[in-house]
C-alpha cells in the first residue's frame, strides 16, 4: 500500500482558521495605525504653516490676507518668498464627495486658514468649560489651523481629543500666537 503525504482536510481547516484569527486581530491595528499616522501629519503640517505665518507676520508687520474661497489660500506663505515650499492638505479630506462634508469647493483639500475674530469664540461659547485651556489660548491668538479631523467633518464648536484614540469627534486646531496640544 502507498502512503499518500499531504495534509488532511482538518490540517487545512486549522491553519485556515488561525490565519483568520491572526487577520482580525491585525487589520484593525493596521486601520488604527493610519489614522494615528494621519493625525501626526496634521500636528507637524500645521505647525509648519502656522510658522511660516508667524515668519510672514514678523517680516511684514501684518497677517496674511485671509479670501475665504481662494484656491491657493497658502499662496502668501508660499510665493514669492517661501516660507513653505508650497500648499499642505489635509489628509482627512481627500476623497471626500460633498455631501459628506461642507466646504467651499474651490478650497477642498487645504487646511483652513482662520484669522481668530470675535465670533471665533462664539463656536466654543457652549463649551468653555471643557475646553478652558483652548478658548484661553484662542483669545490670545491671531490665525488658527482647522482639520477636519478623523471624523472628517466640521464639528463646530467640538475639538479632537487625541486621548480619546482614533473614534474622536471634533476638529484639530493649531493656533498662532498660543500653541494648542490638547483640548483641556
Amino acid at each position: 500500500m502507498k502512503h499518500r503525504s499531504g495534509f488532511t482536510l482538518i490540517e487545512l481547516l486549522i491553519v485556515v482558521a488561525i490565519i483568520g484569527i491572526l487577520a482580525a486581530i491585525a487589520v484593525p491595528n493596521f486601520m488604527n495605525a493610519r489614522v494615528r499616522s494621519k493625525v501626526a501629519r496634521v500636528q507637524a503640517e500645521s505647525r509648519s504653516l502656522v510658522q511660516a505665518y508667524l515668519l510672514y507676520r514678523l517680516d511684514n508687520n501684518l497677517w496674511p490676507p485671509h479670501i475665504d474661497g481662494d484656491p491657493a489660500q497658502h499662496r502668501f506663505v508660499t510665493t514669492p518668498i517661501a516660507y513653505m515650499t508650497g500648499s499642505v492638505y489635509d489628509p482627512f479630506q481627500e476623497k471626500l464627495t460633498s455631501g459628506q462634508v461642507q466646504v467651499i469647493e474651490n478650497t477642498r483639500n487645504q487646511y483652513h486658514m482662520e484669522p481668530v475674530r470675535p465670533w471665533v469664540l462664539q463656536w466654543f461659547e457652549p463649551v468653555q468649560q471643557r475646553y478652558s485651556r483652548f478658548v484661553a489660548e484662542l483669545r490670545n491668538s491671531a490665525y488658527g489651523v482647522q482639520s477636519f479631523g478623523p471624523d472628517r467633518d466640521f464639528d463646530w464648536g467640538e475639538l479632537y481629543d487625541a486621548s480619546n484614540g482614533t473614534t474622536s469627534n471634533g476638529d484639530m486646531y493649531t493656533l498662532a500666537g498660543g500653541q494648542f496640544t490638547s483640548p483641556n
